[in-house]
Formats: structure tokens, C-alpha cells, sequence
């Protein structure tokens, strides 16, 4: 065990190694939304890991190191033994069923018989645990996509406790405990809050799942299964080009069933097994399926310590022009520190006056927004560039037509650099 340790914690600390390296030697870069704006990453050399099927896979223990490292850069892991030491480890449907009798839940997708999404269902009943019912709209989901889940899963949205009908107050005091004492070993233990403020329960028998859709949670995701199997099919925040628009303020764009109408192609698709766990960034599309014979459980939730600040530097163009993320542009347009300037030549002055003012100063996420090349210091030149790009890219994205379907580019392969590149 000691050696085998070792390995895996060489194996970690490769990946670090092969990600600043990646970073220095550069990768490709879209093309931009204006000349002077923020680039954008080409999404397979980014976030890595085998298009189509898995991205990049830990089998632990994964350090807090490297974890904290891909957490601030929006990457998307597959973690194995992640449920190891959790509290809440091995659970399974019918574990939360004897545990949590009292507590409610809810079937998803089920608009009509439950039009207010009250939590109707009580644990104790558990023939919940194999039924299957397709949800509203299943058939039309499944002709847009064969491969979306054919059956509507259970929710427990602990996160949303304090409108009271999850359960009991001593129901809502136990799974905080549990969830405190789940905080898996490679994340700063400070996330016990957030993990339980943001907590869901995802449940049901095989064929059951979550139709591909996008959250408005600012902060990444870690979902982890307590028990069974699932696959999940995900992928990146659409391009949004040049002239594509951008969305009124709070406009939800991929709620359920947009994805497959614009034609959604997952950049991966893989299986978690019980006690592992993924990561990924806001904004990415996602899928579930249960696949293990029974019922499966799983806990998704979000995490604040650290928020992906690089990612959102290196995708900002299209994160600050859907809607669904909306939440999230005060702090995208706080980071730099002051207003853009319409003149470039004025953010630059800013942006020295600015630097001499702060460079000893930087917040965590003002360090990682400027700085450029990861190697934990903002020099003056990285500040002034990324300010100017960032003002420019503040400036054509206002520039954009509001639009409550922006037009989104599903693609995240290399088909664009067949052109003459430039602009978006």
C-alpha cells in the first residue's frame, strides 16, 4: 500500500507538472472575439482527457495540491476513492430510506402532476426505489436524442432546507453532520458549509437520469456516488461567435430539452462506479444515467474554496454571454479591480496606476485571474495585458445584440481552424 501511494502521488504531481507545462509551451488559441480581447482556449487542449470518451482520470489519493491546482483552473476529473472516509460512504437508497424515513423528496420532470415542485415523495415508502416513470416530454427528448435517460429520477435538494419541506429540522441537522464528515480528503475541509448549502441527493433504479442541461451555480461541481453505477455525457459552455448575441440579464438558456434541439455532442462520456467521483467547472452541460441493477445514489453539490477564477479568464467571452450564468458576471466584471475604459490607451494607464497601487495586494482570485502563466506572482506586464484584453473584451461583448437564444456553436473540435482564422 505504502508503494503503491507513492506511485499514485507521483502520478499526481505529473499531472500538475504536465499542466504548467502545457502553459508555458502555450496552447492553441481560438479565435478572438476582437483583435485586442481575452483569447479563448481550444476546449481539447484545455481540459484534456480522450474526446468522446473520459476526461482525465486520478486514482488517488489525489493530493490537496493538485486538486486545488485543477480546481482553480476549471479542469473536469474523474476521481477514483473519492467516497473514501466519507461519513456518508457505501449509502445506499434504501441506507437513506432507513436513516431519513421522514424525509421528502420529489420526482423530476414532473411538471404536470406537480406543477410548484413540492418534495411529495417520503423516503419510507420505498417502492421509489425501482419505480420507473418517464417525466413530461420523455418521448420528445428521446427523439431528439436516443441516448438522453428514458426515466425521470428522484431529487433531494438539501440545499434547499430552509424552505422547510425536506424534512424535519432534525432530519436537515443530520445529513449537515454527515456532509461535514464527508468532506473528501483532497478539499480543504473550510467547504463543509458550502458542500451542505448547495447539496443535492440524485436517486433512482436503472434507466433513470438527469436530461442534459445547464446550472447557474458560479462555484464547481463535485458529484460523487454513494452507491450503483451512472453515466454521465457533458461538455463544454457553447461558442458563442462574433454577432452571435448574448443573453438579457437572468434569461435561462439551456434548461431542459435545449441541448438536443441545438444538436449537444458531449465532449465526454463515462461511468462512475460507487465511491468514484467528477469535477467539473460552471456552466458545463451535463447528463446523468443510472446504469447499476437497484438504485443508485449520488451527491452532487458545489464547493467554494477554490472558485475556478483561471476559467473563467480563459473562457470569459462565452461565460459572460449566457444567460444561465448570469449570477456570475458581477464577479467576472469585478475581478480586474476598476470599470473598463472604451480607450485602450486609458486602461492601460489604469492599468499601471492600478498595479502600482495593488500588485502587493492581490486577493487569491485577483492573483489568479492576472496571472497568466501560473506561477503564483502577477508581474506588470501580465496585469497590464490582461486588463487592456479584458477591457476590449468588455467593450464587443456590449457591442453584442441581446438575445434570448444567443446562436451557439455546439462544436468544441478543431474544424475551426480550417479557415483563415481571425475573429470570431
Amino acid at each position: 500500500n505504502f508503494h503503491l501511494n507513492i506511485f499514485e502521488a507521483m502520478r499526481s504531481a505529473l499531472l500538475l507538472f504536465s499542466h504548467h507545462l502545457r502553459i508555458s509551451i502555450g496552447l492553441r488559441e481560438l479565435p478572438k472575439l476582437c483583435p485586442e480581447c481575452l483569447p479563448e482556449t481550444l476546449e481539447t487542449e484545455y481540459f484534456e482527457g480522450v474526446p468522446g470518451q473520459e476526461p482525465p482520470r486520478l486514482k488517488g489519493p489525489v493530493s490537496p495540491e493538485t486538486f486545488d491546482q485543477a480546481a482553480r483552473s476549471g479542469k473536469v476529473l474523474i476521481l477514483e476513492n473519492a467516497s473514501a472516509g466519507m461519513a456518508l460512504e457505501g449509502w445506499s437508497c434504501e441506507r437513506l430510506a432507513q436513516e431519513f424515513p421522514d424525509a421528502k423528496m420529489r420526482r423530476e420532470y414532473d411538471w404536470v402532476k406537480n406543477p410548484e415542485d413540492r418534495n411529495l415523495q417520503v423516503f419510507s415508502k420505498v417502492s421509489w426505489t425501482s419505480t420507473l416513470e418517464q417525466g413530461e416530454d420523455a418521448s420528445e427528448r428521446l427523439r431528439q436524442d436516443s441516448s438522453a435517460p428514458p426515466f425521470a429520477p428522484f431529487y433531494w435538494g438539501v440545499r434547499e432546507h430552509r424552505n422547510g419541506d425536506v424534512g424535519s429540522k432534525k432530519v436537515v441537522k443530520r445529513i449537515q453532520e454527515l456532509i461535514a464528515s464527508s468532506v473528501p480528503s483532497f478539499m480543504d475541509k473550510q467547504n463543509a458549509a458550502s458542500l451542505f448549502d448547495n447539496a443535492e441527493f440524485w436517486m433512482g433504479a436503472k434507466g433513470t437520469g438527469a436530461r442534459a442541461h445547464m446550472d447557474s451555480h458560479c462555484i464547481s461541481t463535485l458529484s460523487v456516488v454513494l452507491h450503483g453505477e451512472r453515466r454521465w455525457r457533458i461538455g463544454p459552455v457553447p461558442r458563442l461567435a462574433k454577432g452571435a448575441g448574448r443573453s438579457p440579464d437572468g434569461e435561462v438558456v439551456f434548461d431542459d430539452g435545449v441541448a438536443y434541439q441545438l444538436g449537444w455532442k458531449p465532449m465526454f462520456e463515462f461511468s462512475l462506479k460507487e465511491g468514484e467521483a467528477v469535477l467539473f467547472p460552471p456552466g458545463w452541460i451535463h447528463e446523468t444515467l443510472n446504469t447499476a441493477e437497484g438504485c443508485t445514489v449520488a451527491l452532487t453539490t458545489q464547493f467554494d474554496i477554490p472558485i475556478p477564477v483561471r476559467y473563467y479568464r480563459t473562457f470569459y467571452n462565452r461565460l459572460r454571454r449566457v444567460g444561465d450564468l448570469n449570477a456570475c458576471w458581477e464577479w467576472m466584471v469585478g475581478w480586474p479591480g476598476a470599470k473598463p475604459s472604451k480607450d485602450l490607451t486609458k486602461a492601460k494607464s489604469m492599468a499601471e496606476q492600478l498595479f502600482t497601487k495593488k500588485a502587493e495586494k492581490l486577493s487569491q482570485q485577483e492573483l489568479d485571474f492576472f496571472d497568466l502563466n501560473e506561477d503564483g506572482n502577477v508581474t506588470q506586464k501580465e496585469f497590464i495585458d490582461t486588463f487592456v484584453a479584458w477591457a476590449a473584451t468588455e467593450q464587443a461583448i456590449k457591442k453584442e445584440k441581446r438575445k434570448n437564444m444567443p446562436r451557439c456553436d455546439m462544436a468544441w473540435d478543431e474544424k475551426v481552424f480550417a479557415g483563415k482564422g481571425g475573429e470570431l
